[in-house]
């Protein structure tokens, strides 16, 4: 027995291992009749989550011949008006999964099982997990068509390759299973240096100070200033850069990023790859306030008190550089892109003296929240907000607050409350945090409540929540300012028909579904009272009359129900001839 389980863990090691570092012979490239250019690269900086694929141009249409990289069984299949749209995971007998997103079709048999499943389900959006032999599929196989389904922004195919037993994804540039023309050593546009305080157990960071970077030569580069960059006691660089790859415009996030202080290495970013637990880290890893709106890579060069070790193989005094007083360093930033072009940026830095360096304090009036212990409190006994133990990247001093924002609403959207500030959206989290609204709701507005961001210039967006019990809880991912709205207005169906119209002309028919304020959640649809399948994209919600075998040239009955988040439903019925 002892054996068996020995054998066991080796076999795991093995496969665990055999799936670490991939053999590019063994995959064939994902795409038929296509240029063969990239949109996007695996880890770039997107909103709370690092891209976990690469992202293959279809040369501006839908259409193209999606293969299988590699034999295997399709695993899981998705359809969904959101994220990856249409998708299949197709698993392979060395230990991973290779990943297609927003295709627009599927291959036959797969087309016909989600449509039955759908079906059966009575469900348009689905997810299907499939058995082992149910769909083979051979390496260089056509599987799918390329799409533009879900969250896109344009026809391309989402392409990934994980480790199957624990969903790793790869790097798979940087492995070479993939190998774009690249011979551009990435763009380094920007230094910034921010200086680090510490007051009860809350790092404090100075406002960046800005350098610009100038381009001595394909791959070096310098500061514009000759002079070295003054410092203080403790702090850490972050750097604006980005890459490029040959015969497109498109930016590309970086692999890895090297300091080196006097010709030591303090700190090292890579990434080759990460479970999803992981990929909300982008936040700490990229400085936030200028990571969430620059097109290029804001390198931290430091991990926060509550980040993860994970992207950093090496980490010296978690990369904060300490000086002395009128001492000078050398600094050398080396950056390397997947494709293993390097740039480098040299720099000197010299201490400033002790009563020059940034001295940080705390706001009266805030409440200090350690990054590893819960926290709970209240404002004017109105808002209570929960902040559970991990949601913070590094311990705050927070400033809870009725706000003065002149909130901006139209008339379908009632304000139920004052608005309140909960520390500032330039502080990202790795968890969701509770908010919790104390106060008494009208019973008829209880059901349609919600809880909204409200802007800088007052403007709202829908967050969510429910009311019960005199109490309105809500969960949010971003620190910012909140009040409590009723939506009571219904969400707007438009027919792209006539009622009654002759459609043995058309395949389909449409509806241009819209809402005011809490958008769309949810659809169904019947003909003859039979349940119907839609395919909704971009506010568009599409019946497909041939596949459903609405034929005869007789007066049918149509129906579709719409809800918004809120609550608020729908219904519009009309007829069709077909």
């Amino acid at each position: 027995m002892r054996r068996l389980f020995i054998l066991a863990i080796i076999a795991t090691l093995h496969l665990t291992s055999r799936a670490q570092t991939l053999n590019p012979d063994y995959y064939d490239f994902p795409l038929r009749d296509v240029a063969g250019y990239y949109s996007a690269n695996f880890g770039e900086m997107r909103p709370n989550h690092f891209h976990s694929g690469t992202d293959f141009k279809t040369n501006g249409v839908e259409g193209k011949p999606v293969i299988a990289v590699a034999d295997g069984y399709v695993s899981r299949i998705l359809q969904s008006p959101t994220g990856y749209g249409l998708a299949l995971y197709v698993e392979h007998p060395n230990g991973t999964t290779s990943v297609y997103g927003h295709l627009s079709s599927f291959r036959k048999d797969i087309a016909d099982y989600v449509f039955a499943e759908r079906h059966r389900l009575k469900q348009s959006r689905v997810d299907l997990y499939c058995k082992a032999n149910q769909f083979t599929v051979k390496r260089g196989e056509e599987i799918a068509r390329s799409g533009n389904t879900g969250s896109s922004q344009g026809p391309h195919l989402h392409f990934e390759i994980r480790d199957a037993r624990t969903g790793k994804t790869f790097n798979i540039i940087k492995q070479g299973i993939v190998r774009p023309k690249d011979d551009i050593s990435p763009y380094i546009m920007k230094v910034h240096y921010i200086e680090v305080d510490t007051i009860q157990g809350v790092p404090l960071h100075s406002r960046p100070k800005s350098y610009a970077v100038h381009k001595a030569d394909n791959t070096t580069y310098r500061l514009a200033q000759q002079s070295p960059i003054k410092v203080g006691r403790n702090g850490y660089f972050v750097v604006e850069t980005s890459d490029r790859k040959n015969d497109v415009a498109n930016t590309y996030g970086v692999y890895n990023l090297v300091e080196k202080i006097d010709g030591k290495t303090i700190f090292e970013y890579r990434n080759d790859g990460f479970t999803f637990d992981l990929s909300r880290y982008c936040n700490a890893v990229s400085y936030y306030p200028i990571q969430r709106s620059s097109r290029n890579e804001a390198m931290r060069t430091a991990m926060l008190q509550g980040g993860t070790k994970y992207f950093y193989p090496t980490l010296v005094n978690r990369g904060v550089v300490t000086t002395a007083a009128e001492q000078k360093r050398d600094v050398e930033f080396l950056i390397t892109d997947d494709c293993g072009n390097t740039s480098t940026l040299k720099f000197q830095i010299v201490g400033k003296p002790d009563a020059e360096c940034f001295q940080g304090e705390i706001e009266q009036g805030s409440h200090i929240v350690a990054y590893n212990h819960d926290f709970a409190e209240k404002v004017d006994d109105v808002v209570s907000v929960v902040i559970p133990k991990g949601a913070l990247y590094e311990s705050i001093a927070m400033k809870m607050e009725r706000s003065d924002v002149v909130i901006k609403a139209d008339s379908t959207v009632s304000i139920l409350s004052p608005a309140y500030t909960i520390h500032d959206d330039n502080t990202p989290l790795q968890t969701s945090i509770g908010v919790v609204f104390s106060m008494l709701v009208k019973p008829e507005l209880q059901p349609y409540t919600a809880m909204a961001s409200v802007s800088a210039n007052g403007n709202l967006s829908y967050v969510g929540g429910s009311y019960r019990n005199l109490r309105f809880t809500a969960r949010t991912s971003n620190f910012g300012t909140f009040c409590l709205v009723a939506d009571c207005a219904a969400p707007v169906i438009r027919p792209q028909f006539t009622d009654g119209e002759d459609c043995r002309s058309r395949n389909s028919i449409s509806f241009r579904l819209s809402d005011n304020f809490s958008g769309v959640a949810s659809y169904s649809a019947t003909i003859d009272g039979e349940w119907v399948a839609i395919d909704y994209a971009r506010s568009r919600a599409t019946i497909n009359l041939k596949a459903e075998g609405i034929t005869g040239g007789q007066k049918h009955d149509v129906k579709i129900v719409v809800k918004d988040s809120c609550g608020n439903t729908t219904t519009w019925q009309g007829t069709i001839i077909r």
